[in-house]
């Protein structure tokens, strides 16, 4: 008899599903640590010396970018570090976004 009956288990289990007892331990994992700039929003309201005579109470500015950059110590730019390994993930969009609103 096995003196300790758990490592015999173990054993058998990965003896039997060899095929698929590999994929379930962390050698695959990769350590990926970065920083994702996910949202910047600048804005400007004109001031209103300038709006005023074009009959304008206010204008303001605004835009806005998501997503526009990853800061990594493995990131390669060509897969997303928040799904790495799931070639099935769809990458986070970049996107900018400009806005104007008026008021008479």
């Amino acid at each position: 008899m096995d003196a300790n009956p758990d490592g015999w288990m173990a054993n058998k289990w990965f003896a039997s599903n060899r095929s698929s007892a590999y994929n379930l331990l962390d050698v695959w994992a990769k350590e990926i640590s970065y920083i994702r700039i996910s949202s910047i929003r600048l804005g400007y309201t004109l001031p209103k010396e300038f709006t005023n005579p074009m009959g304008i109470s206010s204008l303001r500015l605004s835009v806005e970018g998501r997503n526009l950059f990853v800061f990594s110590n493995g990131y390669k730019g060509y897969f997303d570090p928040e799904t790495y390994g799931n070639i099935y993930a769809q990458p986070i969009t970049k996107s900018v976004t400009v806005g104007f609103n008026v008021s008479f």
